[in-house]
């Protein structure tokens, strides 16, 4: 049986001229998020291959955490502005942790 933490990666593609944009709105997200209850790591990295996707990091308790943090006023409010900035829908991975 796996354990109940669960890593979250997803690719964020920005629309062209909208990183800075991106950027200023992941780090409101990210300060507010990672108070969250549940929520164990969450971080954004610049894809080196396209630097126009932000990869994001997170590592959350469990999905019950995780499905929580969609209910979030901050997330809403970022998902609403996304709409303006993002060059397509994010790819998204996840997983529990098994090692």
């Amino acid at each position: 049986m796996y354990g109940r933490e669960t890593l979250y990666h997803r690719g964020i593609p920005a629309a062209e001229g909208k990183m800075v944009a991106l950027i200023d709105h992941l780090k409101k997200l990210a300060e507010q998020t990672r108070r969250e209850a549940g929520c164990i790591e969450y971080g954004f990295y610049q894809d080196q291959s396209n630097p126009n996707v932000v990869l994001s990091y997170e590592v959350w308790q469990d999905a019950e955490a995780e499905a929580a943090h969609w209910n979030t006023p901050h997330l809403t409010s970022a998902i609403e502005a996304f709409k303006h900035i993002l060059d397509g829908e994010p790819t998204i991975y996840k997983g529990p942790k098994i090692i």
